[in-house]
């Protein structure tokens, strides 16, 4: 497992999960910090691949353990004239790149070292996580409040059937984001403000993703992605938790078991047992969690 250490913005470290223990820095650059990371590829990290893709604020680069000494490669590195304040980068199963910022746009890369093929402008917040479907064809961008959900597949002009990872959309045909938000009396219900975690779509090799998972406060809130992409933009689904919920996310290759991190423990939790958003669904309601030890705190 890799994890990052804010306090040393310039290093990943390798954590052996068996043993809890950080057993190797790797230094990454002197001047250059890495602020966001993700695998290569969408499922990389269930293979041998050991490569990982970074983002500074401002820069886009490819990170590789087995080189000696700083472990960022140089030749696939691409540094940004402005400062775009990126806040998250994903991939897809082919190692496309998604990257996100603090300023509410989205790039679209379909390598490292390269210009971005699709710019999204400002979509209005700054956005605080980003994922995206293995195949590429759907984005959902995570702000403190709501979520967007892209579609990428370009549909008029003489790209026309291409995702936007590949070509550019026509400057009057850039995408329309659905906006993904509670209701305002389940808001009510839960007696706070929203503050959700980055959103991840149900991720397995094989798999077509069917779900979007989140989390504010104490509770877990999952849409159904079938139903989204059809315009139906208020069929989630709502579970509340004695404890803060730190990370949540499915358990790879199963789109029905949902991995929740309080801060004190680590939940298993049926997809099946999250409700409809009611006053009963917003009440506390431990019962059938599978119980794990320890909290890991990894981007991925």
């Amino acid at each position: 497992m890799v994890v990052m250490n804010p306090s040393n913005p310039n290093s990943l470290y390798a954590m052996d999960i068996e043993r809890g223990k950080i057993i190797e820095e790797w230094k990454i650059s002197e001047s250059i910090p890495i602020s966001h990371m993700a695998p290569e590829s969408k499922f990389a990290q269930t293979t041998r691949e050991q490569t990982l893709v970074g983002t500074s604020h401002n820069a886009l680069f490819r990170v590789d353990p087995r080189v000696s000494g700083n472990k960022m490669v140089d030749s696939q590195y691409k540094q940004y004239v402005s400062n775009n304040k990126f806040s998250g980068v994903t991939t897809t199963q082919s190692g496309k790149l998604a990257v996100a910022s603090e300023k509410g746009d989205i790039r679209l890369f379909d390598a490292i070292g390269k210009n971005a093929k699709t710019a999204l402008h400002p979509l209005g917040d700054p956005i605080l996580g980003i994922d995206v479907t293995s195949d590429g064809r759907w984005i959902v961008a995570t702000t403190k409040t709501y979520l967007l959900v892209i579609d990428t597949l370009i549909g008029q002009g003489r790209y026309a059937g291409s995702l936007g990872f590949d070509r550019s959309f026509p400057a009057d045909a850039k995408p329309q984001p659905k906006r993904l938000q509670l209701r305002p009396e389940h808001v009510a219900y839960m007696n706070h403000g929203i503050a959700f975690s980055p959103a991840r779509f149900n991720m397995g090799e094989g798999q077509e993703e069917n779900a979007i998972v989140t989390s504010t406060g104490q509770y877990v809130i999952a849409w159904d992605f079938g139903k989204v992409k059809k315009g139906q933009m208020d069929k989630y689904e709502i579970k509340k938790y004695e404890d803060l919920v730190v990370q949540d996310n499915f358990r790879f290759g199963d789109d029905k078991e949902i991995i929740v991190a309080l801060q004190n423990n680590v939940l298993s939790v049926n997809k099946k047992s999250l409700r409809r958003p009611t006053r009963t669904s917003l009440a506390p309601d431990m019962a059938g969690l599978k119980s794990k030890s320890g909290v890991v705190n990894s981007p991925y």
